[in-house]
């Protein structure tokens, strides 16, 4: 029979096993242009001195990089045991136009929820003096380290951003930097003649020297040439280029040179008889648009022209179509598109 080994014997030797570190995992989603997973893992381990990411993980932290609907971007990382557990949270933000600047921010908190003290400074160990016979002291034994614990964040943490790391802001670049849709309520006048509402439907390239397309419709408007009256529906469709554009991340300004064929349907209800007629208008001259960032693709649109008549047919009665002269006005919505 063997013999029993006292219980003050048996507590070191289990002590004195060394710990094996805790197995981590990144699952990570960014918007093109940012940080992606593998550049964000090698900046994480850079900050730790080791190698922490590793196949079978026991934790892993799920995160996402994204603009946010004011301005700058955010992070949301998300820790999960083996189990699929939600362990907790944490938020990283920045107010930065360019998604690079929250990389370092990001390293620092990612690299502080697997090792909080991983990252506190490390001084150089002294060595041992040696003793007056010139003997080295001993040197005394590592204590074994338990593995950290994942610790125990709070949902919508949001991250002390360090100042040190601040990183200079870029230009920003004008906020559509993509092409986008306007839907707006419009209205049209001239110099004496008649106010048409109506709604009308832009599209419009991104940036500089870019084209412009929009249709307005406008389905009500009267004409009283003296003792006649002219109940007028218009469909105007309208193309040109833009080779202006000044902006900002949350703003735009551009200006436009176009021109427009509107197709007019006139109905003339004289005292003699009632006749429809369609005719066909064009005028042509400069439109400025102003976008006013609300959200991550929406914006708040106004648009402004001035036109003039190249184009002016003869009503029956013998007075020409429309003023010379006529100005428009659009408010309504922009949405970002392709």
């Amino acid at each position: 029979m063997l013999p029993l080994l006292p219980l003050g014997a048996v507590v070191p030797l289990l002590c004195a096993t060394p710990a094996t570190p805790a197995r981590w995992g990144l699952q990570w989603e960014a918007a093109p242009g940012c940080i992606q997973a593998a550049p964000l893992s090698r900046a994480v381990e850079e900050r730790l001195g080791r190698a922490v990411f590793g196949v079978m993980p026991e934790v892993l932290i799920h995160g996402t990089l994204g603009p946010e609907a004011a301005s700058g971007w955010t992070a949301r990382l998300t820790l999960v045991d083996a189990r699929g557990t939600i362990l907790g949270g944490r938020e990283v933000s920045t107010a930065e136009p360019s998604c690079a600047a929250i990389e370092p921010r990001l390293a620092l908190v990612i690299a502080l929820m697997i090792d909080p003290d991983a990252l506190v400074s490390r001084e150089p160990q002294g060595e041992a003096s040696p003793d007056e016979a010139g003997t080295p002291a001993p040197e005394r034994e590592p204590e074994p380290v338990p593995p950290p614990e994942p610790p125990a964040w709070t949902l919508n943490d949001t991250a002390q951003e360090p100042a040190a790391e601040e990183a200079p802001a870029p230009e920003g670049r004008p906020w559509p930097e993509r092409s986008t849709v306007s839907l707006a309520a419009t209205a049209s006048t001239g110099l004496g003649d008649t106010f048409a509402p109506g709604l009308s439907v832009a599209w419009r390239g991104a940036g500089a020297w870019t084209w412009f397309m929009r249709l307005a419709m406008y389905p009500h408007a009267t004409a009283k040439p003296g003792a006649e009256r002219f109940e007028l529906f218009t469909a105007s469709p309208e193309a040109g280029l833009c080779p202006l554009s000044v902006g900002g991340p949350g703003w735009e300004v551009s200006g436009c040179a176009t021109a427009a064929l509107s197709f007019v349907s006139v109905d003339h209800q004289g005292s003699a008889e009632r006749t429809v007629d369609l005719f066909v208008r064009g005028d042509a001259g400069p439109r400025l648009h102003v976008e006013g960032r609300l959200g991550r693709t929406t914006a708040l649109h106004a648009g402004l022209g001035a036109t003039v008549g190249w184009l002016r047919p003869t009503l029956s009665t013998g007075v020409k179509l429309g003023t010379p002269l006529r100005v428009g006005l659009d408010v309504g919505m922009s949405f970002r598109g392709p």
